[in-house]
């Protein structure tokens, strides 16, 4: 071998010396084996925290749908119908259309007040009834009666034909919640049925008394009565109301759909009247 030859030769490996020290430099002193188990044990790790994070992740996801499945189940709860019947004993006539017997919960509403102390009728021959309407503002509202158990199919066929119909009722609670006060009731409009009192000023028991007569939307249907020659009309704010010639909204007449079913169904009409026009008024004779 030439000088040459062996000048180059040294001068290559003093090159690939040189590289090597440079490249352990630059791994902080690692050789190829060292850096290789190092970058195992930090894919390793990465691996282990990325199933960590997906663990986390899909914990996170279960908890939300938990969360998401018991808010749509309290969503559910909280938009149960108010019109669900309470009774083994309930009659249902129709989606949103029942009656059943009078439970605690409504006997603690009307006792004392539309049902007083002393009351002649028995609980077991009245029945809470609960129907849909048609409001003011067309919207479908839940109402609520108390009649007698002989008409509570007639109040049933009734109602869910006017509802079917879209006649208009602007409120239907229990008169328990106006005081059993017939007036107030009257002036809210409020259509209702039972109502433990006497006709007016007398000691004769009303039909309401007994859950045998109903009054519709009375603000716009008032009973007009004359006495000695003097005209009382109730509610006192249904006066613009008691010309019965008149066109206007809510009148009840020969022509109202109300007027047509009850009629169908046997109830006479106070605006039939002699003595006095009860336009609201819809009663039925009960023969036993």
């Amino acid at each position: 071998m030439s000088k040459k030859n062996l000048r180059d030769i040294l001068i290559l490996l003093g090159i690939i010396v040189a590289c090597a020290i440079a490249a352990r430099t630059l791994k902080g002193h690692e050789t190829l084996d060292e850096y290789a188990k190092k970058n195992a044990a930090s894919s390793s790790s990465a691996s282990e925290a990325s199933s960590t994070s997906n663990d986390s992740s899909n914990s996170a996801k279960e908890a939300s749908s938990q969360e998401e499945a018991s808010a749509d189940a309290a969503s559910s709860a909280s938009t149960e119908p108010a019109y669900a019947p309470h009774s083994k004993d309930a009659v249902i006539y129709a989606e949103g259309f029942n009656y059943e017997p009078i439970y605690d919960e409504i006997y603690e509403r009307i006792k004392d007040v539309s049902y007083p102390e002393g009351c002649e009728i028995k609980l077991d021959d009245l029945r809470y009834c609960r129907v849909l309407y048609v409001d003011f503002e067309g919207e479908t509202q839940n109402g609520e009666l108390i009649c007698s158990k002989a008409i509570a199919d007639d109040v049933m066929e009734i109602f869910y034909e006017l509802y079917r119909n879209g006649y208009q009722i602007e409120s239907m609670r229990l008169i328990d919640d106006f005081g059993g006060d017939d007036n107030a009731a009257m002036e809210a409009n409020n259509t209702s049925c039972f109502n433990y009192r006497n006709i007016g000023k007398s000691k004769k028991l009303s039909n309401h008394s007994r859950g045998l007569a109903i009054d519709i939307n009375p603000l716009y249907n008032p009973q007009v009565k004359y006495k000695n020659g003097q005209k009382t009309i109730s509610p006192a704010s249904g006066a613009e109301y008691a010309d019965r010639s008149a066109s206007f909204p809510y009148k009840i007449d020969s022509e109202d759909l109300a007027y047509k079913l009850f009629k169908e169904h046997g109830f006479t009409w106070g605006g039939n009247w002699n003595s006095s026009k009860d336009y609201q008024h819809f009663e039925k004779t009960i023969f036993k």
